[in-house]
């Protein structure tokens, strides 16, 4: 793909998702919110389905319903294109949970979704569970009649139902990977799903061989020695780019040790879970600096947010575009990096949700300084 194309790309969809905050309803978590695994208790037309369902598969999960003009035709248009076209098609099942189980029955729910490619999978369930599951990642739905907000629709009312309109990616253990916008490409959602799960399914850790009399030993290759003695945080992985901070166009100074550099914006549902995680443990000042940096809202946006939330210790730095994310060879938010001696070190798709392995982190690469 050449260089004039990616960047058309990427600014298209900075704007497709610009547009969706003006029109999406957030529901923002307490400061004292965790990311936990995902777990759900929902139907499809053969019986129950569980988180448990589908072992060793990635999930690819939306919601909406038959009867939306717009929004959910695109989603599962995308879904049935990537199907057809990414790689490893054969690792991901594509699930379409209803939010208004009143009118679409199971069997014509499926009908609709197989409309699109059969192998994509239509749930239901209970109420409770339908808001339970979106809950959990951040999503939201709703019914008005009238121009009024209803909480009980019932066959015949004729009301209205609206709902957020993100793409979730969920590993095999069942914990959220990434998040998209709705209408961002068949093609770009190929690339990012088969960046996903070709990472997931080949060993990422490149060799030398060395050879000691008539035995072959596989040591990895490494790049900077300071980057790779300390293990790396749970979660992490080594980056595939040689990136220091002074490269990236930012008013941020490289420090010695450890820092980590969280991607995050007010669309990104996960993002708004990862925050006060983030928030709590910078308060408890912990071995390393944190500087969260916001893709694409105004800062007025991030001051309401912070003050709502009460973040008084999280830096307000902010970014346009995805320029920035795909410099530190990530695909998606929220995305974390850690920097050692500002130089790149390892990089995280999806939600922080422990902190304390990134406390060993930074206090093995202070003593490693030290020696």
């Amino acid at each position: 793909m050449s260089f004039t194309l990616q960047r058309k790309r990427d600014s298209r969809l900075f704007l497709k998702l610009l547009l969706l905050t003006t029109v999406a309803i957030f529901s923002f978590y307490s400061s004292n919110a965790k990311a936990e695994t995902i777990s759900f208790n929902l139907v499809d037309q053969h019986g129950p389905v569980t988180h448990e369902s589908y072992p060793g598969k990635y999930l690819l999960l939306s919601i909406g319903y038959t009867s939306c003009p717009d929004i959910c035709p695109t989603t599962l248009y995308e879904y049935g294109y990537a199907l057809k076209h990414m790689q490893h098609a054969d690792e991901l099942q594509p699930l379409f949970l209803t939010i208004d189980p009143v009118n679409d029955e199971i069997h014509r729910l499926n009908a609709y979704t197989h409309y699109f490619d059969e192998r994509i999978v239509g749930l239901s369930g209970e109420m409770k569970d339908i808001e339970d599951i979106a809950k959990q990642l951040g999503a939201t739905f709703g019914y008005r009649l009238n121009g009024q907000r209803i909480d009980n629709p019932v066959p015949g009312l004729g009301y209205e139902v609206y709902h957020s309109a993100m793409i979730y990616l969920i590993t095999p253990e069942r914990e959220l990977l990434d998040v998209f916008d709705y209408q961002i490409g068949g093609d770009d959602l190929v690339e990012v799903l088969d960046a996903h799960l070709s990472k997931a399914a080949t060993s990422t850790v490149d060799v030398d061989t060395v050879h000691v009399d008539d035995t072959t030993i596989m040591t990895p290759v490494t790049a900077n020695a300071s980057q790779t003695s300390c293990p790396l945080p749970e979660g992490f992985s080594e980056a595939n780019e040689q990136v220091h901070l002074s490269d990236l166009n930012l008013t941020i100074d490289a420090r010695p040790g450890a820092q980590l550099v969280n991607l995050w914006a007010l669309w990104c549902g996960p993002c708004r879970k990862e925050l006060p995680i983030l928030e709590e443990w910078v308060a408890s000042q912990p071995p390393l600096e944190v500087i969260t940096i916001n893709v694409g809202d105004s800062l007025d946006k991030i001051e309401q947010l912070f003050t709502e939330q009460g973040f008084y210790h999280l830096p307000k730095h902010q970014t346009e575009g995805f320029d920035l994310l795909r410099q530190l060879g990530g695909l998606g938010l929220p995305f974390n990096a850690l920097f050692v001696d500002g130089n790149i070190a390892g990089i995280k798709s999806g939600i922080i949700t422990e902190t304390s392995s990134l406390d060993r982190y930074a206090d093995c690469v202070q003593s490693q300084r030290q020696l």
